[in-house]
């Protein structure tokens, strides 16, 4: 009988002293810096303006005279940087050198680069802060990583030697009923370590995101104009996406939707990532990471319509 209780108390020690050893003190100092979001523009922040809505510029720039010259898409980005006017009369004043209309092109070219300047600006100033609240993520992420990878190994190392435990207590214990009885023991603490092995989602954290520039691509609304307005003016008209039919923000959801929740909407609908922030897995952290990445992509490749746009203009007022 004292051989049994000392076998139970043998076993229950190791299976208690293990879990405290996984127990995981987390650096809280590391974890308040990365909770909330440093990442956000100061208020402050200069943006480039739309001068007109969405359906007026797509109105005038069907009847432009411009069409002559310039492809419909830079047309549409001269009315949403409000650059006609200039464009129209430096074409009046093209091959006229006098000296006023010398000085007169000089005051409108700046004008147009300044425009175009501010404009780059905006998309630079938005990558950056993707480009900084992605590396905010991926912090977190590799931090619970780590944390249940080594939640695992611990748990793996402890099936082990509960496993090791029993056998070399079974060994030793003559009594069948004891032997028995330690051996399912054994059995069940070491079974229960390896189904905590198989938790999907593993340990979890507060992260927090009240400037949530993913949420306004998925609900495709810029009320609190998170964005520019000439960025947002370029994600949601048609006429910039490859085959104009869906903007470039309609089909950057369409993606996550198809890729990131199993073409479930309304698991979307209901994820952490497009809310103030709250409990995050590492896979919603994962999740979120790559979304970040994706708008910021879009966003760097308005660079490519600028560029277009700045060409052409070149080549017609030259």
């Amino acid at each position: 009988m004292f051989l049994a209780t000392k076998s139970k108390i043998i076993t229950t020690a190791l299976f208690i002293g293990f879990m405290t050893s996984c127990s995981v003190n987390k650096n809280t100092a590391f974890m308040l810096t990365l909770k909330n979001s440093y990442c956000i523009p100061p208020t402050y922040f200069l943006k480039a303006e739309q001068t007109l809505p969405n359906y007026a510029i797509d109105s005038l720039a069907i009847h432009d005279e411009l069409n002559s010259v310039f492809s419909r898409q830079n047309i549409l980005m001269l009315y949403a940087l409000g650059l006609t006017k200039e464009i129209k009369e430096l074409q009046k004043l093209k091959g006229n050198t006098s000296v006023s209309a010398e000085i007169r092109k000089l005051t409108i070219n700046n004008k147009v680069n300044r425009t175009l300047l501010l404009a780059l600006s905006d998309i630079n100033a938005a990558a950056a802060e993707l480009d900084c609240e992605a590396e905010r993520v991926d912090q977190v992420a590799g931090y619970i990583d780590n944390i249940n990878a080594s939640r695992n190994n611990k748990l793996v190392v402890g099936s082990i030697a509960l496993g090791a435990a029993a056998s070399i207590a079974g060994a030793l214990i003559t009594n069948n009923n004891v032997n028995n009885a330690v051996g399912i023991t054994g059995g069940v603490l070491g079974g229960g370590l390896g189904f905590f092995t198989l938790n999907p989602k593993g340990k979890k954290v507060e992260f927090f995101h009240p400037h949530n520039l993913l949420r306004n691509v998925w609900t495709e609304n810029d009320s609190d104009q998170s964005f520019s307005p000439f960025i947002w003016y370029m994600l949601s008209e048609k006429e910039f996406s490859n085959d104009g039919s869906s903007s470039l923000l309609h089909n950057l959801k369409t993606r996550w939707i198809d890729y990131q929740f199993d073409s479930n909407e309304n698991q979307g609908n209901q994820s952490v990532i497009f809310s103030d922030g709250g409990i995050y897995f590492a896979d919603d952290l994962h999740s979120r990471a790559a979304m970040i990445n994706q708008l910021q992509a879009v966003i760097r490749s308005i660079n490519q319509s600028i560029n277009n746009l700045i060409l052409e203009a070149n080549k017609t007022l030259e």
